[in-house]
């Protein structure tokens, strides 16, 4: 019995690095792709940000789902119904031309998302608690690998001549077999008594209505909403921005967000060194600062200095895996459901944040769109900043 839940302690960890590095693949496609789709299908800023709120939508559902989903039918399921969304989403997505239809086959792509990235940061935290915070330091790195991958892999395939759609027909090469290795873990052997749906997890379900509303619980929520809102946003228009400031070809600007994404892999490497040293509110509060003052250093300062805008992945990577400890360190409450709730928080900010920086960019110009991240990021930092009491 020993062996065997040791086996099935390893498979499913590395289903949660596979799960991550899915996340970071697929998760990046949008702000490589979104120029060239509408540059094909004649759509604007505003349609543009729609379609990525459509994804973040069922970022949404899913995270709130599968919370639910990993108490009462374990980690092994969930994967393999994110496999299954993001299988029938990105088939669909790549063959649509339709926006309704775009937008329906986006949001299971989202769904699948949301799924993944929270049952891979649900095992780490469920099987090391005790190096919760650099684990999901690294873990989040493995999904900054994916993410530096993906912009590479689409401005190879631009360069040949392939579509955006063979893009994500490409993408169908790493997704199956790693949606077989999911049906392929073994379940592990736990004792019944904490096991989802007997009575002991029944009383602590009734205990979880009370603190998943707590006055600290909704404020880190609150964080992850809007850090969801500036990555997500940034990352979306990041290729844009550079477009109108620079390059002018999807090619060279998909470059800069691939440098986005090495900063955001590089600082989460560093950050799970120093996250625990430093602690927690401080990391938060540095990586704020720091990518606000990146945002706002490429917008305003002279051409030369246009690449901080990339720089600012730096900074944000270690924000959402540092939140996403705190979160996981109180010990009242359901675990699942908590993060559950948490990661739903931040789909609505993924879907909040691409659709009014589209929007803006529509009206103002992109340049006035990225501020709109910046100011996300300031309020990460000062709603942190009053809270002290318990980011230990």
């Amino acid at each position: 019995m020993f062996k065997r839940k040791m086996n099935s302690r390893i498979m499913l960890t590395i289903g949660s690095v596979l799960s991550l590095f899915i996340f970071g693949l697929f998760d990046s496609l949008k702000g490589s792709t979104i120029s060239a789709l509408s540059r094909e299908l004649k759509f604007g800023y505003s349609l543009g940000g729609t379609i990525v709120m459509g994804q973040y939508a069922g970022y949404f559902a899913a995270t709130f789902l599968a919370g639910r989903m990993i108490d009462y039918f374990g980690h092994k399921i969930t994967l393999i119904f994110a496999g299954i969304c993001m299988l029938a989403g990105v088939i669909g997505y790549a063959a649509s031309s339709v926006f309704f239809s775009l937008l329906l086959f986006v949001f299971f792509i989202g769904m699948g998302l949301g799924t993944l990235e929270l049952s891979g940061s649900n095992i780490i935290t469920a099987f090391y608690p005790e190096k919760k915070g650099s684990y999901l330091n690294i873990l989040t790195a493995i999904a900054g690998i994916g993410s530096i991958f993906s912009p590479i892999i689409v401005n190879a395939l631009f360069i040949k001549g392939f579509s955006w759609r063979m893009v994500y027909y490409s993408g169908l090469a790493v997704l199956l077999p790693v949606t077989i290795y999911f049906i392929l873990i073994k379940n592990p052997m736990v004792n019944r008594s904490k096991q989802p749906g007997d009575m002991i997890q029944k009383k602590r379900a009734v205990s979880t209505a009370i603190p998943l509303f707590r006055y600290d619980f909704l404020s880190m929520y609150l964080v992850n909403f809007l850090y969801m809102a500036a990555e997500m946003g940034i990352a979306t228009w990041l290729t844009e921005f550079y477009m109108k400031n620079g390059t002018g070809e999807a090619g060279n600007s998909t470059r800069y967000l691939s440098l986005f994404y090495i900063g955001m892999t590089s600082g989460r490497m560093i950050g799970s060194i120093f996250v625990d040293r430093l602690g927690r509110r401080n990391s938060i509060l540095f990586g704020a600062a720091g990518a606000l003052f990146c945002i706002l250093t490429g917008i305003f300062g002279p051409p030369s200095f246009r690449g901080f805008a990339a720089g600012s992945g730096v900074f944000c990577s270690v924000i959402f895996p540092t939140a996403t400890a705190v979160i996981s360190g109180f010990p009242e409450g359901d675990r699942g459901r908590i993060q559950g709730f948490y990661f739903a928080c931040g789909g609505l900010g993924g879907m909040f944040g691409p659709w009014i920086m589209g929007i803006v960019s529509d009206y103002c110009g992109i340049n006035w769109g990225m501020i709109l991240g910046g100011i996300f990021l300031a309020g990460i930092f000062i709603l942190v900043g009053c809270l002290k009491s318990f980011l230990y």
